[in-house]
């Protein structure tokens, strides 16, 4: 019985050590400068804009961690807006994540009338997302939730003053957009964070804000609204991450636009190295006998790939990194 007692306690104190606060954080930009709302800023077409509200839902997130696990928050539901950007994931069992999935829009099962576990929008505490908000983010028991809203002026006379106002009401039960990205995580403590950009230039891409009007639906051009997410590459990998030194017991490595640069600690001498891709391909392999060396980046595609190093102590380490 004491074996049994003393066994629980060192799983459970496992467990707890294990147990992390995971923050998803995703940075508003717009042409790569930090957003803010009622700021003029010229977009992909050269135009003149100044958005007043842009505001959407986030929810569904998966995330993919420790060599295969999957940790779904099927529950959660996020209204993301340009100063409440950095989510709370929760207190998880995680240790290492490959990549994270989430839906951008509101689950077809909260959303109209339809949905299995849809409710009248008075009955949510004034604190849920699903919840009156304002600007409003709702079109009614029919209709649903509005996935995003964006709405501001334009520049319509070429003076570079917005000046035509705009709006984009998103609809629709099947606009909703799933969303996959690689990770690199900050772990610090019982802490890890994930962070992300969100473009919100290519988000819009293509909309003519100076004369769309007012504008709620679920087809047309609030339909394509939602297809930029995917299509113009809307979320990415924040820039700083693939820039910081990753330190060890045995090595330390850096990332810049081009190689990865690995560096033996503490006397180690880096004997080989091994690249795999996400599905486990080997993609690269290299013999060596040096303290610094380097693995180049422009023959890989963009993803998620392991590497595995090999000291001549006979130590090994891996690590993950992400080609944009």
């Amino acid at each position: 019985m004491k074996i049994y007692l003393l066994s629980l306690m060192v799983l459970t104190s496992i467990f707890a050590r294990s147990q992390k606060n995971v923050f998803l954080h995703l940075e508003p930009l717009f042409v790569n400068q930090p957003f803010a709302l009622n700021q003029t800023f010229v977009g992909n077409d050269g135009i003149a804009v100044q958005i007043q509200d842009f505001n959407y839902y986030l929810s569904d997130v998966i995330i993919f961690h420790d060599n295969g696990q999957q940790t779904n928050l099927p529950t959660s539901i996020w209204l993301v807006t340009p100063t409440q950007h950095s989510l709370y994931l929760g207190y998880l069992a995680i240790e290492q994540i490959d990549s994270i999935n989430f839906t951008i829009g509101v689950p077809k099962r909260y959303n109209t009338q339809s949905g299995t576990l849809a409710q009248d929008i008075s009955t949510y505490p004034e604190t849920h997302p699903l919840s009156f908000q304002s600007p409003s983010m709702y079109w009614g028991w029919s209709f649903g939730y509005m996935h995003m809203i964006t709405g501001g002026k334009a520049d319509s006379n070429n003076d570079g003053v917005p000046n035509a106002y705009f709006e984009l009401h998103n609809l629709g039960n099947n606009n909703q957009q799933g969303v996959t990205l690689p990770t690199i995580q900050t772990t610090t403590g019982s802490q890890t964070d994930l962070y992300y950009n969100c473009h919100i230039d290519r988000w819009l891409n293509q909309m003519p804000l100076s004369s769309v009007g007012v504008l709620h639906g679920e087809s047309g051009l609030n339909q394509s609204v939602m297809q930029n997410v995917n299509t113009q590459e809307v979320f990415t990998l924040d820039a700083a991450a693939n820039l910081a030194t990753h330190n060890s017991a045995l090595i330390s490595w850096k990332q810049s636009a081009t190689e990865i640069t690995i560096q033996g600690l503490q006397n180690q001498i880096i004997e080989n190295y091994q690249v795999f891709s996400n599905t486990g391909q080997k993609i690269r392999a290299l013999e060596a006998q040096l303290a610094v060396t380097t693995i180049p980046l422009d023959h890989l595609n963009s993803g998620l790939y392991l590497v595995h190093v090999t000291t001549t102590k006979g130590q090994q380490q891996s690590f993950r990194f992400v080609k944009p």
